[in-house]
């Protein structure tokens, strides 16, 4: 598969995820535990080329923010970025420089702060929400800037229709203190 085609496939698989964070998102607000929403990629249009159909050159005015942003139960604020990859591992800086600062302007606020990763394809594309410190420690942690499926093994969510990034499926993590589950509890 040439570059240009693997690029489309992540896109498009990084919208769908988005779509199945989403997805959750709905299910816990209903339930109470949070309110998350998506935040906008910054631009401005700078020619309509099909406004019937909602087409235009756009120009993007700032770098990118985290994908999510919201509140869980008790106050505390949440932050989360999407990435997706179909390698066997993700890097480390998958994550923008710009990205990275936000959530660590976030995660020294006292919020919340995740990566919520897709790693694979198929049948064997799982999801993991890494806490923030996690991810940025990754050397130190694994030894390298990336990380495997396997070695984020701890931090993998429930998935179906939608990616369950409150929902860790291992019982250890779920009741580790960064757990999403023990921040309802504050």
């Amino acid at each position: 598969m040439s570059r240009s085609n693997i690029s489309r496939v992540n896109n498009s698989q990084g919208r769908i995820m988005e779509d199945m964070i989403m997805g959750a998102a709905r299910m816990y607000e209903r339930d109470g535990r949070l309110v998350l929403h998506k935040e906008s990629e910054p631009f401005r249009v700078v020619k309509n080329i099909n406004r019937a159909r909602g087409r235009a050159e756009v120009q993007f005015t700032a770098k990118a923010q985290p994908d999510f942003i919201g509140c869980l139960k008790g106050g505390r604020m949440i932050a989360i970025e999407a990435k997706y990859t179909q390698k066997e591992r993700i890097k480390q800086d998958a994550v923008t420089e710009t990205q990275a600062a936000m959530l660590e302007k976030y995660h020294k606020a006292g919020a919340a702060s995740f990566v919520c990763c897709g790693i694979g394809t198929g049948f064997d594309l799982r999801y993991f929400l890494v806490p923030w410190a996690v991810w940025r420690g990754m050397k130190e942690a694994y030894g390298h800037k990336y990380a495997t499926a396997d070695e984020l093994a701890s931090y993998e969510v429930k998935a179906d229709m939608v990616i369950h990034f409150m929902d860790y499926l291992s019982p250890e993590t779920s009741r580790k203190e960064n757990s999403p589950f023990n921040l309802l509890t504050i």
